[in-house]
């Protein structure tokens, strides 16, 4: 726990390292919670009640007590992951113990599983899916220990801070129901509470999810299999690469595919190492006590296979398929992990023993050389914790459309449109990374907002200018100084996601007459520095 507090410490020097600094998805997830501050914010913003829609009811519950406690919810976003870090490190012992029946090992797995949480950004997010480790690594606690209450308990949070963590218990759960027999026969347990516990958790998770799935059908039914293979939003470019050419890059590698074998931290591979070790059992006597205890591991391997094919076959419906193997691959990448280096360590100590002295100082001098490189990979990897911060890169900027009218509405096709609202509370008209295409309803009048601003900021012709100002009811219209240079179409992130749904058409500078905005219209331009322009929508209707 000591060691999970100086990782959790290294993530908050990163998170407060600048006043205009948070996670990438906290632009999607949390902006639209400074309502529970300022009920007032985003009025009529489409693109806020789309998120808020989609944030499950303990999350939101959880950022909504911050804030009447008066912590607002980008600062709740940069504590939350530390606090996660520890409870998840502590389950994760208590889990290697039952696993393991090692104290050795399960304070060695649990150090790897704190390395492991902050060498990706699932945690540092802080959106619905930085809750599954700590809650469904509880979960598996609670079901190897045999603990019902403990196990209802985690299913029942699973279910309203991350659904398909509740998901993933429940297949566990039902694959605790049957049991393995010679000759590769399956059968049913005998004892009934098995089929209880799986019954009770059933219809928790059923209560906890249900009201869920109705808010989030706000917006109308999710985009289907026929409309995801003609839109470009799912393509390899896409703003969700989904559909790939590549069978490896479908099955394994993307959205779609069971999870890459991850190669940070670097000790991850070792698991691959278990198959072999566990053919010699007595050089390797640590791993002996494993299979009754890791019973649980095999049983996660199955539900997380199996959802993942059902998250196949009822495409979307069960959100995207990686989410049910890439994290679980996590958890059991670790546990193997741990148990093959210090099996290793282990019978390299075993045998220095029956060695003369320089042979067993060698031994032991190459186990603490190899014990203190793993341990110390926090000092020795850059860029460790991996949190996928971004910073803001204006101040005065972000402060500037903080003095504005609670209602006004800035438009931009730069990538700085995606942090004006968690910095300025005010609304964008369009953003690439709001543009999230599961929902018709919702995604594609934005795409037609952002190709109807793309096309009247590159066009000579003010009638067009004027009507994407009114139908949009445009107030503050951002410029990048370099908006109007060639290469520019190739770094606006949105002007690249929309420019895949027509390919054909030019979105962006080009050799014909000079765009109406380029020639900035004299008292139009209310705020300027050496990277922006912002004009006064309402004095290009003129």
């Amino acid at each position: 726990m000591i060691y999970a507090l100086g990782c959790a410490a290294l993530a908050l020097r990163q998170a407060f390292a600048s006043e205009y600094l948070l996670a990438d998805d906290v632009r999607e997830h949390v902006f639209w919670m400074f309502r529970f501050i300022d009920p007032s914010l985003f009025p009529h913003d489409q693109i806020a009640d789309y998120f808020q829609s989609l944030a499950p009811g303990g999350y939101s519950s959880l950022y909504w007590i911050l804030a009447r406690v008066g912590i607002d919810p980008l600062l709740a976003s940069k504590l939350i992951p530390s606090a996660l870090s520890l409870v998840a490190v502590g389950y994760f012992f208590a889990l290697a113990a039952r696993v393991f029946r090692s104290p050795a090992v399960a304070t060695f797995a649990a150090i790897l599983f704190c390395q492991c949480l902050w060498s990706n950004s699932d945690l540092s997010s802080a959106t619905p899916r930085a809750f599954f480790y700590p809650l469904f690594v509880a979960f598996l606690y609670y079901d190897v220990r045999g603990s019902l209450l403990g196990v209802l308990v985690a299913v029942g949070l699973a279910g309203v801070f991350f659904p398909p963590a509740a998901l993933l218990s429940l297949g566990v759960l039902a694959l605790d129901c049957l049991q393995w027999e010679k000759r590769f026969k399956i059968s049913l347990v005998k004892e009934p509470r098995a089929y209880l516990v799986c019954a009770a958790a059933f219809f928790l998770t059923l209560a906890c999810v249900w009201p869920y799935l109705n808010k989030v059908g706000t917006f109308g039914p999710l985009v289907t299999y026929a409309q995801a293979r003609q839109m470009p939003e799912f393509g390899p470019a896409g703003r969700i690469p989904f559909f790939f050419p590549s069978l490896w890059d479908y099955w394994v590698g993307g959205n779609a595919g069971i999870h890459t074998p991850p190669t940070r931290p670097p000790w991850f591979l070792a698991a691959f190492l278990w198959p072999l070790l566990r053919y010699f059992p007595h050089q390797f006597p640590l791993l002996k006590a494993v299979p009754r205890g890791a019973r649980p591991m095999t049983q996660l391997m199955g539900g997380s296979l199996a959802l993942f094919l059902a998250a196949h076959l009822l495409l979307f419906r069960l959100y995207l398929p990686n989410r049910y193997t890439q994290p679980t691959t996590r958890v059991l990448m670790t546990l193997a992990a741990a148990g093959v280096l210090l099996a290793l360590v282990d019978a390299a100590l075993r045998w220095a023993e029956s060695r003369r002295r320089p042979a067993s100082v060698a031994a032991l001098g190459l186990s603490a050389i190899l014990l203190g490189l793993i341990l110390g990979i926090p000092l020795f990897v850059p860029g460790f914790p991996t949190a996928s911060y971004v910073e803001g890169t204006d101040p005065e900027l972000y402060r500037f459309f903080a003095r504005q009218p609670l209602t006004s509405r800035i438009a931009s096709l730069s990538d700085e449109a995606n942090n004006l609202p968690t910095f300025c509370r005010r609304s964008v008209t369009v953003g690439a990374e709001c543009a999230v295409p599961f929902h018709p309803a919702f995604y594609l009048p934005l795409r037609e907002r952002g190709l109807q601003l793309a096309r009247a900021q590159y066009s000579s012709d003010r009638d067009v200018v004027r009507k994407c100002v009114r139908d949009q009811q445009i107030d503050f219209w951002l410029l990048d100084r370099k908006a109007f240079s060639r290469n520019y179409a190739r770094s606006s992130r949105l002007l690249r996601q929309l420019r895949l749904s027509v390919p054909r058409e030019v979105l962006g500078a080009s050799s014909g007459a000079e765009p109406v905005l380029a020639r900035t219209p004299a008292g139009s331009i209310v705020y300027q520095d050496a990277k922006f322009i912002v004009l006064d929508a309402g004095r290009l209707t003129w």
